[in-house]
């Protein structure tokens, strides 16, 4: 069966925006501040970074140097929570990061979604870290609709091209381009993009891919993301998560 033929049977397709189960919150806190799109402090001095998305950079110390769009993300917050509300969090696989932040999808004391939210305004990019992927499903279909109709950070997006890649585009992108070769082994699955860009998913992350049926074929054409990098001259791109491959 073709890529993407399996990945859109896995997205839900009901309703013109993508929503998420609505589940029963692991806790229930106090908002203090908004630091910006992605990121609130609590009443208790805990900072909890939204999972599943990543807003542009404020620059706190110069607002008109910040990314572009980031403000935006902060004054959607502001429109749903502010000080004194109560938030409801979801926690996941993984409840902290190395900075000793929490990780939690956080809802309105209405039950909004703020992570979704954000996605469907175009003011974030869907990512998922480790293993916390609870709604990567809703969130990527979210994000998709947001980068069609080119809203918010997605208004001039253009994706770089496999087969044009240079030294000074590694980095978190966007590559679009078609498989050219593959192939499997016990460590794991490689692909070429148009000969290229070199393309490796772990033999422990393969299952994931497989666990949801996703199957890679010969001139399948796809959208990729993820960090590239350049290894003795030639740009390479790991894979850990469907997530990373954009309906």
């Amino acid at each position: 069966m073709h890529f993407f033929l399996i990945l859109s049977l896995l997205l839900p397709v009901t309703g013109l925006l993508a929503s998420c189960p609505r589940p029963v919150w692991d806790k229930t806190v106090t908002l203090a501040k908004i630091n910006d799109g992605d990121t609130v402090t609590l009443s208790n001095g805990r900072l909890v970074r939204f999972i599943g998305i990543n807003t542009p950079e404020i620059n706190h110390a110069s607002l008109t140097r910040s990314e572009p769009f980031a403000l935006e993300a902060r004054a959607l917050l502001t429109r749903h929570i502010k000080k004194g509300d109560k938030l409801h969090l979801l926690f996941d696989k993984t409840k902290t990061d190395r900075y000793g932040r929490l990780l939690a999808y956080v809802y309105s004391k209405t039950g909004k979604n703020l992570s979704l939210l954000q996605l469907q305004a175009g003011f974030a990019q869907h990512w998922v870290i480790g293993k916390n992927d609870r709604f990567w499903s809703c969130f990527q279909k979210a994000e998709r609709q947001a980068r069609l109709r080119k809203k918010g950070i997605w208004s001039n997006f253009k994706p770089l091209k496999a087969v044009r890649l240079q030294k000074s585009d590694k980095g978190y992108v966007y590559i679009s381009g078609r498989i050219s070769s593959i192939s499997e082994n016990s460590k794991g699955l490689q692909f070429f993009l148009d000969r290229k860009l070199k393309v490796q998913i772990s033999s422990a992350k393969l299952k994931i891919f497989k666990k949801n049926k996703v199957n890679f074929l010969q001139h399948d054409k796809l959208l990729l993301t993820g960090k590239l990098v350049f290894s003795r001259g030639k740009p390479k791109l790991t894979l850990y998560h469907p997530a990373q491959i954009l309906p």
